[in-house]
């Protein structure tokens, strides 16, 4: 029996994985249920069942669908810590009523684009993923 070795570390996967762990519950209460159908909350989501299985297919649909309004999103960000809000999109950031580490958590936005980026590398672009 021949194994092939896991393209995407051991490692990476854990981290991510213990992420999700605390993601999941706490936005879960902060939030509800229905906050996972936003698009980032589904591809954090799916990328998890990708990364295990290293589906470049569902990698790919996930990069697709969130690199340029995560980028948008970050674009936001970065205008509301300059004091201005182009879009609306990250305007919760600054809000003092919501705790700091529910904020810090949504700091996925920013660095989730990049994550997948390494995972296409990683695993392939999967053509089939602009038609699905």
């Amino acid at each position: 029996m021949s194994r092939t070795a896991s393209r995407v570390p051991l490692g990476l996967k854990l981290a991510y994985t213990a992420y999700m762990a605390v993601f999941i519950p706490v936005y879960w209460h902060y939030y509800g249920p229905t906050n996972f159908l936003y698009f980032c909350d589904v591809a954090l989501i799916l990328t998890l069942i990708a990364i295990w299985a290293e589906n470049a297919l569902l990698i790919s649909m996930c990069a697709i669908g969130i690199l340029v309004p995560q980028a948008l999103w970050v674009t936001d960000l970065l205008a509301n810590a300059a004091g201005l809000s182009l879009t609306g999109m990250a305007d919760y950031m600054f809000d003092a009523n919501r705790s700091l580490f529910l904020r810090l958590l949504s700091l996925f936005h920013g660095w989730l684009p990049f994550f997948l980026i390494y995972l296409v590398r990683r695993l392939g672009y999967d053509r089939r993923a602009l038609w699905s």
